[in-house]
């Protein structure tokens, strides 16, 4: 009965998680139907909507670190540092949880597919993909921030 209201708040949550990780200096992309630079954000205003005919652009977003030279390693250290330190972000594998969960699918995921497929289908080392949940997002936020500082010094 209450899934309703869960959406609203996952997406309100994502939507200023993906404005502050939009802003943020370490990352080469954002990618969040909700943010105005959605690359397919007119068709995203179509097709994602609630039943009653508002946009609902989800909870899950991906994000892309800069690269640190030929090979990067920094998504990887970026989720272990959450997985040991956080206090709102778990690491897993899966989607849709009342709680924020985190991943790096070239890694983890499509860790078995080859190189030269990964690379076929955009599956890309720094990549990493956040699927929001119901946690405040401050604190979402905040656990974040103390990840991308910890790995920019790497």
């Amino acid at each position: 009965p209450t899934l309703a209201t869960r959406l609203v708040n996952q997406q309100k949550n994502a939507l200023k998680i993906a404005s502050f990780l939009e802003q943020c200096p370490y990352l080469a992309r954002v990618s969040y139907p909700g943010l105005e630079s959605f690359p397919q954000r007119t068709l995203a205003l179509k097709q994602m909507v609630d039943e009653q005919g508002r946009f609902a652009p989800g909870s899950v977003l991906y994000f892309t670190l800069k690269k640190n030279g030929a090979d990067n390693r920094k998504a990887e250290a970026l989720v272990d540092y959450l997985a040991e330190h956080s206090y709102t972000i778990t690491l897993a594998v899966n989607l849709g949880q009342i709680k924020t969960l985190i991943e790096n699918p070239y890694a983890m995921t499509r860790a078995a597919l080859p190189e030269a497929e990964k690379r076929a289908k955009g599956i890309e080392p720094g990549g990493i993909r956040l699927s929001v949940g119901l946690e405040d997002w401050h604190d979402i936020i905040g656990d974040l921030k103390c990840a991308l500082d910890h790995v920019r010094q790497l």
